[in-house]
């Protein structure tokens, strides 16, 4: 299972009698109800049959405990946010608990400004008559992280959940976290797309019919790729080979953007070093790192990493990528991205010649991004590590110079569907 902890630094603990020990294994309910402020989640729990025992058996576990207030503001026109309210629909109450039950000890002070993705206890196994609320093999992933002395959870739709209470230890394997706000769902790909107003790829992705079951829409069906890394090149990225994709052939299309996708392997840019990588299309993606903190895909800068989606992993790239060799002697960091082309002689143009939107007319969008998704590190760095030891004074570091973490391994709460091969894990061997 996962280990959930509760951690708030940088803000004076508002509850200071929160951090005790709870020696008794078994009174996970008996800790929610001497908690004023957690009574609507100890309500939750109480409406999937035995979840309480069976957290409260549960070793090597962190919950991050929504509050009240967090729960009171989660909006009612989602399937979570009517489940809140009418207590009706125990799989999105279910998926909306799993997805704040991590496997995993993480303790407040061993969590840094160098990002960790930790998985947490929702898998595809949590389906409802709308919809399926996540699908990674052996469990969603949220990234944890110091925002300055506060200690952050980053999950799906660019949500920022921020620790008010750490620590809070059951037993010898549960620690708990109190946080100020409902951790999100991953959107599925084209729903991101759409809300984050990359647009291009959204109808690049309609018009090819790659027939790939990564979250295009709702009803997509196809080849399944779950756990899946993808890249997406930014409008003015699409725009600057405009005179090639005019022309392009369907088949060259689908072959163009199967080229900026990994199957099961979700990678994050923290896992990132100079190495090589084969992507669904066939041909490798050549990955670098610059001691500058820059990521780089072939000759295209990672500009925006880690999104989590509903079943994979995004990054936001200034080029579009081609298929074929690439020599990482060639790139040219300091070079704007119009002289970066993998296509050379293409031409922009003010238009694409797509123009089927998916999720056209959806109301959530983003028009501002956190100031936090714009600065946390990308990449592990020698001065990344060194302002991660100063910030915190807590953090410690391994003798490869990458920081420790302590987390123990968990034991699985609730069934999983073991469907796609690979994993985050798979990758990390090839990539650190």
């Amino acid at each position: 299972m996962r280990s959930l902890g509760e951690d708030s630094i940088g803000n004076t603990l508002r509850d200071s009698h929160l951090n005790l020990i709870y020696k008794e294994e078994g009174d996970l309910v008996a800790l929610l109800k001497s908690q004023d402020d957690l009574s609507t989640l100890l309500e939750l729990v109480g409406l999937v049959d035995g979840l309480a025992d069976t957290l409260s058996k549960a070793s090597n576990i962190t919950i991050f405990a929504p509050t009240n207030q967090a729960f009171a503001v989660v909006p009612r026109n989602i399937p979570e946010g009517q489940a809140i309210e009418f207590k009706n629909d125990t799989i999105a109450i279910g998926a909306l608990l799993a997805n704040h039950v991590f496997e995993g000890v993480y303790p407040s002070k061993f969590i840094t400004n160098i990002p960790t993705f930790a998985q947490t206890l929702l898998d595809g196994s949590y389906v409802n008559e709308i919809q399926p609320f996540s699908n990674f093999t052996r469990g969603a992933y949220n990234e944890l992280v110091r925002n300055g002395k506060d200690v952050c959870v980053i999950s799906g739709e660019q949500t920022i959940s921020t620790v008010t209470a750490a620590d809070i230890m059951l037993g010898e394997g549960i620690t708990i976290h109190k946080i100020d706000t409902v951790m999100s769902f991953g959107a599925p790909l084209q729903l991101f797309t759409y809300r984050s107003g990359y647009f291009a790829m959204n109808t690049a992705l309609e018009a090819s019919k790659l027939q790939l079951d990564i979250g295009l829409v709702a009803s997509e069906q196809g080849l399944n790729i779950s756990d899946y890394t993808i890249f997406i090149p930014t409008d003015e990225a699409f725009k600057s080979i405009g005179s090639v994709l005019a022309s392009a052939s369907l088949k060259t299309l689908q072959e163009v953007l199967k080229y900026h996708i990994i199957p099961n392997n979700v990678i994050f840019s923290t896992s990132l070093g100079n190495a090589t990588v084969p992507s669904l299309q066939g041909a490798d993606f050549t990955f670098t790192v610059l001691p500058d903190g820059s990521a780089w895909v072939n000759n295209a800068r990672i500009v925006y990493p880690n999104t989590i989606l509903f079943n994979g992993a995004a990054h936001v790239i200034d080029t579009v990528l081609a298929p074929g060799p690439f020599n990482r002697s060639s790139l040219k960091p300091s070079a704007p991205a119009s002289e970066r082309l993998a296509f050379p002689s293409a031409t922009p143009v003010l238009s694409l010649p797509f123009s089927s939107l998916a999720f056209a007319g959806d109301l959530m969008t983003y028009t501002t991004t956190p100031e936090l998704l714009k600065t946390v590190a990308a990449v592990v760095t020698a001065s990344a590590i060194a302002t991660t030891t100063m910030v915190s004074g807590m953090a410690s570091t391994t003798a490869t110079g990458k920081p420790a973490q302590f987390t123990g391994t968990g034991n699985r709460l609730y069934p999983a569907v073991m469907g796609a091969a690979g994993g985050a894990f798979g990758v990390a061997a090839l990539l650190v």
